[in-house]
């Protein structure tokens, strides 16, 4: 293995793709990670420097470094940008292997006429990408239906969810200091904190995180800690702020994240049922909470059901009251908060853990390649 070389494409850059890419590092002689650019509000100055651009500007000369590095596999992470299907063109071309890990889980519809033959005909060039890969990883089941109705072979495809670094992600006792800096109330034992994560967007609920914060019954017993950014939050922000037990945050370190979910006792993922376009993939908050032993609400949307499994709570998409509903029920349940959170952690060191995914990816690819 560390003879062979292993190239990594991605459209935007998280913090957990830098991590697959120290995992592979320690499997193969060398690594190169190419992508376009980061997403959300991922620190990219810092993330930068581990990665080869691929842009409009960039991407003769990425291609060219590509075609002469001639990596032994590429393994392609989210695999239906024009960029990621150059990749996946020029590997054939050279002779390399092709891993592709399968976010979609849903085609998506355009109203314009001329978008939809455009679309079409990308469509053409997908499932033929999809149908050659080497190894087909589905990140939920939704992913897998949607490979299957692309006419890729049940028995090819893989269905797991990625993962996290479980040592930076594990339960931490509350910090102080970043209450504090929040402007936290000391809990006194009677007050449940429950967190959102991520951009405060309609494409992860929150509008329906919103309206549930809002409508809330009981507020003195709940304290909600948002983002303060987002086009949701912007559109609420007056009726948030006004608010007594809802606190924000803006833009924190990424070594503060853990801690962050160190404040909380419950972390909703209340991610909304999309009908034209996949429904949310694979949300890292939810996988980094479960790291950090928290009790964990999502939507049976996308690959949260995959990601939990059996490991938190199910609730119905696009419904405040059914996110009021699970938020009463586990903060009146101390013990059942606790359990559910020791559940979650095991779940992620067994089957969240960006390790063990990595080598689960490797073995995959090992067989198909032998």
């Amino acid at each position: 293995m560390k003879s062979a070389k292993a190239a990594v494409y991605s459209s935007y850059v998280y913090r957990w793709m830098l991590d697959f890419v120290r995992e592979l590092s320690d499997l193969f002689g060398e690594v190169r990670y190419y992508s376009p650019g980061v997403y959300g509000n991922y620190p990219w100055k810092e993330y930068e420097q581990y990665v080869q651009l691929v842009n409009k500007k960039t991407f003769f000369a990425a291609a060219i470094n590509y075609l002469r590095y001639r990596p032994d596999v590429a393994i392609i992470l989210g695999s239906e940008t024009r960029f990621a299907l150059a990749m996946a063109l020029l590997s054939r071309i050279i002779g390399t292997s092709n891993v592709l890990i399968v976010e979609e889980n849903r085609e998506r519809s355009f109203a314009s006429v001329f978008l939809r033959a455009l679309s079409r005909v990308k469509r053409l060039c997908v499932v033929a990408t999809h149908r050659n890969a080497d190894v087909l990883v589905a990140e939920s089941e939704p992913a897998r239906d949607y490979l299957l109705r692309m006419g890729c072979a049940h028995k090819r495809i893989h269905v797991i969810p990625h993962g996290t670094n479980i040592d930076d992600f594990s339960p931490h006792a509350k910090s102080q200091q970043l209450a504090n800096r929040l402007g936290l109330p000391r809990n006194d034992g009677h007050t449940c904190t429950v967190l959102f994560v991520g951009a405060f967007t309609e494409y992860k609920g929150a509008d329906f995180m919103a309206r549930a914060i809002l409508d809330f019954p009981h507020p003195q017993a709940v304290i909600f800690i948002i983002p303060s950014q987002g086009s949701v939050f912007s559109k609420y922000e007056q009726q948030l702020e006004a608010m007594e037990n809802v606190y924000t945050y803006s833009s924190l370190e990424d070594g503060c994240m853990p801690y962050l979910y160190g404040l909380a006792d419950i972390v909703v993922v209340p991610s909304k049922l999309c009908k034209a376009v996949s429904s949310d993939r694979s949300p890292n908050s939810l996988i980094e909470a479960m790291a950090c032993g928290k009790a964990v609400v999502g939507t049976t949307v996308g690959g949260i059901p995959a990601i939990i499994g059996g490991a938190g709570v199910l609730i119905r998409p696009n419904d405040p009251a059914a996110i009021i509903e699970a938020i009463l029920a586990l903060a009146a349940d101390p013990q059942r908060r606790e359990m559910l959170g020791t559940r979650a952690r095991e779940r992620a060191v067994d089957s969240l853990n960006n390790s063990r995914y990595v080598r689960q990816i490797v073995e995959l690819w090992k067989r198909a390649h032998a």
